[in-house]
């Protein structure tokens, strides 16, 4: 009986310190794993760093004078992000398609997406991010950002 809630004790121990070491290691930056699969983006690209997401986007001006804006997203953290929510804004203004806010339910490693989105016809190029997720296994940890930039322009063509 001893041994069995011995042994029952040490496997508890062994889960709770598994589990503190993935937080701190998550908390201090992971060290050279939380940034191995970081691209390398043009800094006049790159519109938001939280650690743990990169956005970088550009702005595409359509013949009709509506503004079409690329988004990448990179998930650059240890584990899935969950319950991305972006909020954009060009000039202030939400975009005309699709509707704002993006919401992503889970967005893993290895893939990354490209949104674009379309806004009405401006003159401004300052592109606001807001981004917030959820990470961990069960979502036990959360992050976010915000920032304003003035948007490059994109080196291909619009898409149609």
């Amino acid at each position: 009986m001893r041994a069995t809630v011995a042994l029952w004790a040490a496997f508890l121990v062994i889960i709770v310190l598994f589990a503190a070491s993935l937080m701190a290691a998550h908390q201090a930056g992971g060290g050279a794993l939380a940034r191995a699969n970081a691209p390398t983006i043009p800094p006049d690209h790159l519109i938001l760093d939280t650690g743990d997401l990169m956005v970088e986007g550009c702005l595409a001006p359509l013949p009709s004078g509506e503004q079409e804006v690329r988004l990448k997203l990179h998930n650059t953290g240890l584990s899935a992000l969950r319950n991305l929510r972006l909020e954009v804004e060009l000039g202030g203004k939400p975009p005309k398609a699709p509707a704002a806010p993006i919401s992503i339910r889970r967005f893993p490693r290895k893939p990354q997406p490209e949104v674009v989105l379309l806004f009405e016809p401006t003159t401004s190029r300052q592109l606001r991010v807001k981004a917030s997720y959820q990470w961990g296994l069960l979502g036990s940890g959360a992050g976010g950002g915000e920032a304003t930039r003035t948007l490059a322009p994109c080196q291909s063509a619009p898409s149609q």
